[in-house]
């Protein structure tokens, strides 16, 4: 009785044993999935952190693509997927940026006109006139830069 448990439990071990790669191919599958669907619905309320935390689940995927061994078809759908993630990622880090551009400019037109007015107040025509041609020099160079 005892003989036929241990080859019982042997042999279950085994089959579990084989079938666990098979299922964690699966399950970095459904983590790329997961994470994608996540991205695409919730993306464009994501912050910084939100971000960082995605792009390390990201990472997290890859590592346990390196314990797998991918079957042609797998690999196949798995770049698939990826490319589509990557569109997504793309896609909500250019709102993003957008968004986080449209609010830095927004802070600093108000600056500006803040800063303009303290000046008129505080600086003579000459020296607000420097300061207007170096802040305009400033952009200029800054705009070359983006263009390159």
């Amino acid at each position: 009785m005892k003989i036929k448990f241990l080859t019982f439990a042997f042999l279950a071990t085994i089959v579990l044993s084989l079938s666990s790669c098979k299922s964690r191919e699966e399950k970095v599958i459904s983590q790329l999935d997961n994470l994608a669907e996540r991205i695409e619905k919730h993306g464009k309320d994501f912050d910084a952190e939100d971000w960082e935390e995605a792009l390390e689940d990201l990472e997290e995927i890859h590592e346990n693509m390196e314990d797998c061994d991918f079957s042609k078809k797998e690999l196949r759908e798995l770049g698939r997927k990826e490319g589509k993630l990557f569109a997504i990622i793309t896609r909500e880090g250019a709102k993003a940026l957008g968004r986080g551009a449209a609010n830095f400019l927004g802070e600093f037109g108000a600056f500006a006109k803040g800063f303009k007015e303290g000046a008129e107040d505080n600086l003579s025509e000459k020296d607000l006139k420097e300061v207007e041609e170096d802040i305009s020099d400033s952009f200029k160079s800054l705009e070359e830069e983006l263009k390159e």
